[in-house]
Parts: C-alpha cells; structure tokens; sequence
C-alpha cells in the first residue's frame, strides 16, 4: 500500500501550492489594473469571461490528453508554458502599461493551460498516494487550494498597489517554473500509454467515452444529480444573492464584507485540516453524510437571519451581527470541505484509471455549466422578489435535493468500496 506522506505526494503539493499562490496574486491584480485603466464594468466583464470560456470548453479536451499520453509530463509542460506566458506579460510592459488586447489575449491562452493541467492533475493524484490514502490526500489539497485563495488576493492586492503589474507578472512566471522543476522530480511511471496517433476522430471519440461512463455509473449520476441542484441555488446564492444581502440588505460595510466572503475559505480549510485527520477514523459514507447534513442545516438557520425583522432585532450591521454571520460561514465552508472533498474522492475511486481523465472532466464540465445559469437566473430574480425570500427559496431547494439524494442514491455514491464488495460476490 503506497503512504500518503511521501516524496511524490509532497513534491505533488509544492508544485500546487507554488503555482496556485503565483496565480492567485495575479489573479486579483489583472483585475485591479482593468479597473485602474479603463474604469470599466465592461471591461471587466469580458476578463472574466476569457478567463472562464477557455477553462470551460477546453476541460474534455484536456481529459482526452490526460489518458493518452505521461500525466506527469504534461502537467510540467502545463506549468513550463504558463510561466513562459507570464514572463512574456512581464517582457512586454512599457512603463508599467500593456495594452488590453495582449493581457486579454495571454489569459485565453493561461486559462487553456491551466483546464488540461487541472484534469490531468486530479487525474494523477490516485496513482501517487493510493485508495486508501486518497480521501485524507484530496482533503490536504483541499486544504492547499483554499490557503492560496486566501492568501494570493491578499498578496496580490498588497503587491499591486505598491510595485504594480509587471512585478505581479514576474513573481506568477518564476512560480510555474519552479513549480515545473520541482513536478520533474517526481517518481511517476504510467499504467499504460497508447500510442495511437491523437486524430481528431479518436479525440471526439475518447470525449464521447468519457460522457458515456458517467451515464452508465449509477452512483456518479446520482452525485451529479445532486451537485447540479446544489451548484445552481448554492452557487447562485454565495455569488449573487449572499453579497447583495450584506451590502445592501443589511448594510456591512466593505471591509466586514470581505471578512464576511474570507470566512468561507478559512471555514473551507479548516474543514480540510479536520478531514485529513479523521479520514481513517470515520468512514467515508458517514463524512458524506454529515456534509450534506450539516451544510443544508446551516443554509437553512442562516436563512432566518436574513429577514429584516430579525437582524434588526439583533442590532442591525454590528459587531454581534457579524461576529454571527461569521460563525455561520466558517461552519458552512468546513461542511462544504467535507461534503466537496469526499464527493470528489468517491468519483475518482469510481472511475478506471484509463478512463480517469476524460471523466473527471467530463463530471467537472457538467457541474460547471449550470452554475452561469444559477448565477444569471440570481441577478434577475433579485428585481422581482425579496432578497431574504430568494435567499430561503434557494435553502429549501438544496435541502429537498440533499433528501431525494438520501432516499434514491446508491450505496456507492456514499462510498465506493460497496460497488467493487458487490462486484466481487
């Protein structure tokens, strides 16, 4: 049995943690610069939607690679690539300014990079710790993802506004190649590569396979069914809804609002900490359990908050209010780690390793085409009904998908060693 804590596995989450702090510092500083300018929403707008497009489409394209050729080397040439984009942005600023069409036109192509390194990567991880070391690995990258999200911005704004742009540019570069160097000292032999030529057909082909597994695999289409519903109210109410409630709802400020939108992170790693701890003592149905539980709960209390009548009773946009909300939010962000993480697992201990790829990108591609969707129908339905009201509809949407999930899910959705106790009797 492979030990989670090893040379792979740590050289594995160095060059995450690397690359993904890099990117989260200039992530939060491109947009700072379009806003400095051009004073555009606009503008903004069409940087957001370069950056998500390419990630969007290019997902299947990157789990056909991911399954067809070394996983250890594209992920470094994923990283190689993305450091040479950055360094170039740093290449080409004249005193401190680069012309949008180029910025714009270089996120299309670190986005593209960035959708095949994502998938080959998570379709990497079950080679290099093991099945039974995998739940408490995933949460441990769980834990690293959420730290640069907290981080990155923080560094990012700080260093933006008192070195500008093209430092941002040259600290993102140097992270993906040393992210790069350090992913080229991992141990990694493939399964099994086929060295068929990658034509167009057998491309449209392998995506068209990975489409395919998800519908044959109970247990993977009942977990979609639910995180599609949870995905389009969920996602809808923490980007849209939950922030038009602070601000303008209740009335917190700028600055608590951040601390507010913080606390989901630091919730979301402490929920990762926590799990990479109990991983081996609670076993993996009872974790999905109580994340589904507990985050509909939450939703569900923090909900009764939101009403007028109620918050105003507790003081209005105070230190008590907040200090709430903030309870709130931190247990939510450790139930969501624990619910996302384990769901995540369960997947990738579904799938073949041949097929791993094509059909996490695949799952990946089908969850995240919803959530535009919940998003726009949120910003609409804020002009025609109260906030509060949308925001409890939303509530008892998620929990009447969490009860279905409890009556109609397979066993293996819950845990997926049930599927292969049952395949051998």
């Amino acid at each position: 049995m492979k030990k989670l804590i090893n040379r792979n596995f740590a050289l594995y989450s160095l060059g995450r943690l690397v690359s993904l702090l890099g990117s989260g510092i200039q992530n939060v500083a491109i947009p700072l610069y379009i806003l400095r300018t051009t004073g555009s929403g606009m503008a903004m707008g069409i940087f957001a939607f370069v950056e998500l497009l390419p990630q969007l489409f290019l997902m299947p394209v990157g789990g056909v690679l991911g399954d067809n050729y070394n996983r250890k080397r594209i992920m470094v040439l994923s990283d190689v690539l993305s450091g040479i984009i950055a360094v170039m942005l740093f290449l080409t600023m004249r005193e401190g300014n680069i012309a949008l069409p180029l910025l714009f036109g270089c996120q299309i192509l670190l986005s593209s990079v960035m959708a095949v390194f994502d998938t080959t990567t998570a379709a990497m991880l079950p080679e290099l710790v093991g099945e039974d070391e995998l739940l408490k690995g995933n949460s441990i990258i769980g834990s690293i993802d959420s730290m640069t999200n907290i981080a990155g911005p923080v560094i990012g704004a700080a260093l933006f506004g008192i070195f500008g742009l093209k430092v941002i540019f040259i600290i993102n570069g140097v992270s993906f190649l040393l992210s790069a160097a350090s992913e080229t000292l991992i141990s990694y032999k493939p399964e099994k590569i086929t060295h068929e030529n990658l034509t167009v057909a057998k491309s449209v082909r392998d995506i068209k396979e990975g489409f395919d597994f998800l519908k044959k695999s109970k247990g993977i289409v009942s977990l979609i069914m639910y995180v599609s519903v949870a995905n389009f109210f969920g996602i809808a109410s923490l980007a849209v809804i939950l922030p038009y409630i602070f601000v303008e709802g209740i009335g917190f400020t700028d600055n608590q609002f951040g601390i507010l939108q913080a606390s989901i992170m630091v919730g979301i790693f402490t929920g990762n900490m926590i799990l990479s701890i109990i991983a081996h003592k609670c076993s993996k149905d009872k974790i999905v359990i109580l994340g589904l539980s507990a985050e509909a709960l939450i939703f569900f209390v923090m909900g009764i908050f939101f009403y007028p009548r109620v918050f105003e009773t507790l003081g209005g946009p105070g230190l008590r209010l907040m200090g709430l909300f903030i309870f709130f939010l931190v247990l939510f962000g450790i139930s969501n780690a624990f619910l996302r993480t384990s769901i995540f697992t369960n997947i990738q201990l579904m799938i073949p390793n041949g097929l791993r790829a094509r059909v996490l990108a695949a799952y990946s591609f089908s969850m995240q085409v919803i959530s535009p969707i919940g998003v726009f129908a949120a910003g609409v339905a804020l002009d025609m009904v109260e906030y509060y009201q949308l925001f409890m509809f939303c509530t008892i949407m998620i929990t009447l998908a969490t009860a279905v999930f409890f009556l109609r899910a397979p066993r293996e959705s819950f845990d997926p060693g049930t599927l292969r106790v049952e395949e051998n009797a």
